[in-house]
C-alpha cells in the first residue's frame, strides 16, 4: 500500500492514457513496448486496471456488440446508435424480449431520437424505421392488434415524409406485410406495387414482384380515382379516425363552419360528441350535373330536422357542403369540390370537431427575398445554434405578414391571477403592442385574431393564419400553475410533449385534460408531418431568448424555462412557423402584479418583437456572400 501511494502519479497517469486506448493497443504496448521500463509492482497494478477496463469490451465483442463512437458523427447519429445498441441488447435477450416494458422503453428512445431531430434525413427515418421495427416484433410476442396500428403509423410516416430514403422501399415492403396480415390486401397491393413503381432499382423491388404474383392480377376498378384518392389512401390507412365503442350513443351534427380566401379554405364540422370517420371519393357525374366530390361518412352521428344542410362556399376549392342523414346512424358530408390541389382532414376534441384544409395550387408558392436589398443586423449574425441552415434559410423566404393571436376571449377568459387578473385582458394589450412595434419596424402587414374582447375557436385561429398567407403565427398567453410559487417565462412549439409539465401547459391551454392530450395519438400524425418543426423550434428560441434578456434588463429573478414542444390545438393545421409564448405565470403574485404593469408589458412585447426581427434577420442571412 506504501508503494502504491508512493508511485500514485505514476500510476494515475498511465492509467488515464491506457484508458483513452482500445484494449488490444494497450495490451502490445505492455507486452512489446515498454515493460522492461516498469516496475513489477506497478506493471501489475496497470495490468489489472488494463485487465478490467478491457474485460467490458470483451464481453460486448463476444455478442458482436459495440457502443457507438463519437468520433465524426452528428449528435443524431450519436443518439441513434446509443438507441440501437440498446436494441442490439434486447433483441440478444431471450428472456427479456418477452416482457413488454423493455420494448416500451427501447421504443421510446427511438422516438426521442426523432423528435429532436426531426428533418434530419438521415437520422430521422432510421429512429421511424426502429420504432416500426419494435411494434411490429413486439406484436409477435403480445399479439395486440394496438401494436401493429403503431407500426403501420410509423411505417407510413417514413415514406410520407421521407420517400428519398433508402429505408423508404423497406417501410412500404413490411406495410405490404402488416396490411396483409390485418386483412387490407387492397392497400398490401398498393404498398408492394409502389415499390416496383418507384423503386425498381431497390433492394425489395424483386421480393414486391414476388408478393404481387401470390396476389394474383388486380381486380379493375369500376371508376378511376382521383389523385387526391390515391394520396389519402396511401395516408392513414383508416387510422385517421377516432376510435368509438360499440353500441355508442348518437352524437348530433351541430354546426358546420368554414372560412375562405382564394387559395386556402377551412371547413369545421361541430359535433355534440366523438364520431368516427370514414373518407371517400366521388367522380364527376355529367348527367347529374355534379362536380368531382369527397365525402366524409360520420359515425354514429345523427342531424336534427332544422339543420341546415346546403352550404354554398364557392371560393374556387369548393363550390358547397351538404350534409345528409346517410342511413340512422351515419351522416354523410359531401364537399362539391372546384380546382383543388392538397386536402388535410383531422380531428380536435374538448369540444370534438373535424376539420377539413383545402389548398389550391397557388398556395404553396411562396416569394423569395431579392438577395440584394438586404440589411441584417449585426448581432445576429451568430447562429443561435450550429445546425447549419434551414430550409427557410437556404431559400430566404420574406416575412410579408404576421398574425399575432391573443389567446382566448370573450367567455373565455383564460387563467385568472390571485387578485383577478384575466388572461385574455393581459394578451390583447401584449398582442396590441407586438402588432404596433411589428408594423413599425419590419414594415411588414400585421394581422390581430382579434383586436376586442371576443370570442375565437381555436380553429379559427390557425384558418384566419392560413387564409391571409401568413409567414409566421405568433400565440400569446399568460401561464398558470397549481403552485403559486412557480414562476417564468416558456416558449412552445408544435410537436409531442416531452415531459408532463409540457402536458399540463397544453391542457390547459386546449381546455382539455392532460388524459385527452395523451390520446391524441390519433392525429399525432398530422403533428409528425408538419414541415414546419424545424422553423417553429427556431422561431421559438430566438422569441425566448429574446424575451427573457428584455425583461432582464430591467427586472430581478426572471426565469428562463425555455423552448418546449407540446401538441397545442391553436397551432396544428398551421402552414407556417408558428409558436406559443406563456410570457408569465399569472398565478404568481409577483408575476401577476408585473402583468398590472404598461411598462413590464412594454418589455414583453419588445422582446416578442425583437425575437421575430432576428428570426426574420437569419433567415436572410442565407443570402449573403
Amino acid at each position: 500500500m506504501v508503494y502504491f501511494q508512493q508511485n500514485h502519479h505514476l500510476n494515475d497517469n498511465l492509467s488515464k492514457k491506457i484508458k483513452r486506448m482500445r484494449f488490444p493497443e494497450t495490451m502490445s504496448i505492455l507486452l512489446y513496448g515498454n515493460i522492461c521500463c516498469i516496475q513489477p509492482r506497478v506493471f501489475l497494478s496497470l495490468f489489472i486496471i488494463v485487465f478490467l477496463s478491457g474485460s467490458s469490451l470483451l464481453i460486448a465483442s463476444d455478442h458482436a456488440l459495440a457502443k457507438p463512437s463519437t468520433s465524426s458523427v452528428s449528435r443524431g447519429e450519436y443518439a441513434y446508435r446509443q438507441a440501437k445498441y440498446e436494441y442490439d441488447r434486447l433483441a440478444r435477450s431471450p428472456r427479456l424480449r418477452t416482457h413488454r416494458t423493455k420494448w416500451i422503453r427501447i421504443i421510446k428512445k427511438f422516438r426521442k431520437v426523432y423528435l429532436t431531430y426531426p428533418n434530419d434525413k438521415k437520422v430521422a427515418p432510421k429512429a421511424l424505421f426502429m420504432m416500426a421495427r419494435c411494434y411490429s416484433e413486439l406484436y409477435g410476442y403480445s399479439g395486440a392488434m394496438k401494436d401493429i396500428r403503431e407500426a403501420i403509423e410509423r411505417y407510413e410516416v417514413l415514406v410520407e415524409r421521407f420517400p428519398e430514403s433508402r429505408l423508404a422501399d423497406d417501410a412500404l415492403y413490411a406495410l405490404g406485410g402488416l396490411y396483409k396480415r390485418t386483412g387490407n390486401v387492397s392497400l398490401a397491393r398498393e404498398a408492394w406495387e409502389r415499390i416496383v413503381e418507384e423503386y425498381p432499382m431497390g433492394d425489395k423491388a424483386r421480393n414486391a414482384r414476388d408478393r404481387l404474383k401470390i396476389l394474383g392480377p388486380k381486380q379493375p376498378r369500376k371508376t378511376k380515382p382521383s389523385r387526391w384518392t390515391i394520396q389519402k389512401e396511401r395516408g392513414h390507412a383508416g387510422f385517421s379516425s377516432p376510435g368509438i365503442a360499440p353500441g355508442a350513443k348518437s352524437a348530433v351534427v351541430q354546426e358546420v363552419r368554414h372560412w375562405s380566401a382564394s387559395d386556402y379554405t377551412r371547413v369545421v364540422i361541430d359535433t355534440a360528441g366523438p364520431v368516427s370517420f370514414n373518407k371517400g371519393y366521388l367522380p364527376a357525374n355529367k348527367t347529374k350535373h355534379l362536380p368531382e366530390r369527397i365525402y366524409l361518412d360520420l359515425k354514429p352521428a345523427r342531424i336534427e330536422k332544422k339543420f341546415k344542410d346546403n352550404i354554398p362556399i364557392q371560393d374556387g376549392l369548393l363550390k358547397r357542403v351538404r350534409v345528409a342523414q346517410f342511413n340512422p346512424d351515419t351522416v354523410r358530408v359531401v364537399f362539391d369540390l372546384g380546382k383543388i390541389h392538397k386536402t388535410k382532414i383531422f380531428y380536435l376534441e374538448d369540444p370534438f370537431r373535424v376539420v377539413v384544409d383545402v389548398f389550391g395550387e397557388n398556395y404553396f408558392q411562396r416569394a423569395s427575398c431579392p438577395p440584394r436589398s438586404l440589411e441584417v443586423s449585426k448581432s445576429t449574425k451568430g447562429r443561435l445554434n450550429g445546425s447549419g441552415l434551414s430550409l427557410a434559410q437556404q431559400l430566404g423566404l420574406c416575412v410579408k405578414r404576421v398574425v399575432i393571436d391573443a389567446g382566448h376571449g370573450g367567455k373565455d377568459p383564460g387563467a385568472i391571477g390571485p387578485t383577478g387578473l384575466r388572461e385574455k385582458d393581459v394578451v390583447l394589450k401584449i398582442a396590441k403592442r407586438v402588432a404596433a412595434r411589428l408594423e413599425k419596424d419590419l414594415g411588414c402587414q400585421v394581422i390581430l385574431t382579434r383586436k376586442r374582447d371576443s370570442f375565437l375557436p381555436l380553429t379559427q385561429r390557425t384558418a384566419i393564419a392560413n387564409a391571409r398567407k401568413a409567414d409566421i403565427f405568433v400565440s400569446i398567453h399568460a401561464n398558470a400553475s397549481p403552485s403559486r410559487r412557480v414562476s417564468g417565462i416558456e416558449t412552445y412549439f408544435l410537436n409531442f410533449a416531452l415531459d408532463e409539465e409540457a402536458m399540463r401547459v397544453a391542457a390547459r391551454e386546449n381546455a382539455t385534460s392532460t388524459k385527452r392530450i395523451g390520446d391524441l395519438k390519433n392525429i399525432l400524425n398530422d403533428i409528425m408531418k408538419n414541415a414546419k418543426v424545424d422553423e417553429s423550434s427556431r422561431l421559438a428560441g430566438y422569441v425566448q431568448r429574446e424575451v427573457v434578456r428584455n425583461l432582464r434588463k430591467n427586472y430581478r429573478n426572471v426565469k428562463n424555462k425555455g423552448v418546449k414542444q407540446a401538441p397545442f390545438f391553436v397551432l396544428i393545421g398551421a402552414r407556417m412557423p408558428s409558436v406559443l409564448v406563456e410570457v408569465s405565470f399569472i398565478s404568481n403574485r409577483k408575476e401577476e402584479r408585473r402583468l398590472k404593469s404598461d411598462r413590464y408589458l412594454d418589455r414583453v412585447a419588445e422582446g416578442i418583437v425583437n425575437g421575430i426581427k432576428s428570426y426574420v434577420s437569419d433567415t436572410k442571412m442565407a443570402w449573403l456572400p
